[in-house]
């Protein structure tokens, strides 16, 4: 009787220590993480070119302003001979094609490059007279330069010999049609990184704004000046300008009241008196200062036997 006195006994107390236990309020939850620390990288200019870089500013039609723009195709294909000229020189480390190129083709079109080259010269002496072929140099300067820009150099290479390829593809006589053509593609990968450096400096400014209070960027730097403008195409030797000799005409004045003059008429022209013309133009002559353009910058080295 004892035993079974004890056991509702002992359920009491369970019982209440269940609800002491249901009674305790929870833990507090853990502490907020704080966010995680997000990176500000600086932005970097493309393709590891160097910081604060001037570039073109841009023409009405969107394009960075070179001295390819507005060129003849004279003037293009002596272009396009100084870009292959340039892969000649500097894309070795992509492979020896480029410099084989360039030389094959200055020996299959070397009479069209002689007469672009001489084209070219005319141009400068008409224009310019004996500062000519000192104008044209500085032309030359700015080419080879822009063609030389170390950052793309590697975009550069695969197009100059793709182009190459196209050139000694191409009949001599087609060469002058085709040379804007193939200029255009060769300014391509130039056109692009100036695009690209002009993005980075936008995110720059972007990124300047946000985080670099303490910083000073440069996020606008200098354009460069506009490249000089090639001059056009000079008019063939012998060529002088058409005068025509105007020619007076008197009409007839009718007779006043009183007066028995006749009209007068137009006296007639004298056979054999020449006709009026202008003295013959011709470009003052120009001692060469400089170098020869027609010689290449790379030595020529000999064609590869070809067996017959």
């Amino acid at each position: 009787m004892l035993a079974t006195r004890r056991l509702p006994g002992r359920i009491s107390l369970v019982s209440l220590a269940v609800l002491a236990a249901c009674s305790t309020p929870p833990p507090p939850p853990p502490p907020t993480p704080p966010p995680p620390v997000v990176p500000t990288v600086r932005p970097v200019p493309p393709d590891q070119a160097a910081e604060g870089m001037g570039i073109p500013e841009k023409d009405a039609d969107g394009k960075y302003l070179t001295a390819n723009r507005g060129v003849t195709s004279n003037t293009a294909l002596w272009h396009v001979r100084m870009a292959l000229n340039v892969a000649a020189l500097n894309c070795d480390k992509y492979g020896s094609t480029a410099r084989l190129q360039y030389n094959q083709i200055l020996a299959v079109h070397k009479p069209m490059l002689t007469a672009a080259n001489a084209a070219v010269d005319r141009n400068y002496s008409v224009a310019y007279g004996n500062a000519g072929l000192g104008a044209r140099e500085r032309l030359n300067t700015v080419v080879y330069n822009f063609f030389a820009l170390p950052p793309v150099i590697k975009h550069f290479c695969p197009v100059a010999v793709g182009v190459g390829a196209k050139v000694l593809a191409t009949p001599s006589g087609q060469l002058l049609d085709q040379a804007p053509v193939w200029l255009a593609e060769l300014e391509k990968p130039f056109q692009d990184f100036y695009a690209a450096y002009a993005d980075y400096l936008r995110r720059l400014a972007e990124w300047q704004s946000r985080f670099g209070a303490s910083v000073t960027v440069v996020v606008s730097p200098t354009p460069l000046p506009p490249p000089p403008v090639p001059p056009g195409d000079a008019p063939p030797r012998g060529w002088t300008p058409s005068v025509t000799a105007s020619t007076v005409t008197r009409t007839a004045t009718p007779p006043s009241t009183g007066s028995a003059r006749p009209p007068v008429t137009p006296a007639a022209p004298n056979a054999a008196t020449p006709p009026v013309t202008s003295p013959s133009v011709t470009p003052p002559s120009v001692a060469r200062t400089v170098p020869d353009n027609s010689v290449p910058k790379l030595v020529v080295q000999p064609l590869p036997a070809t067996g017959e």
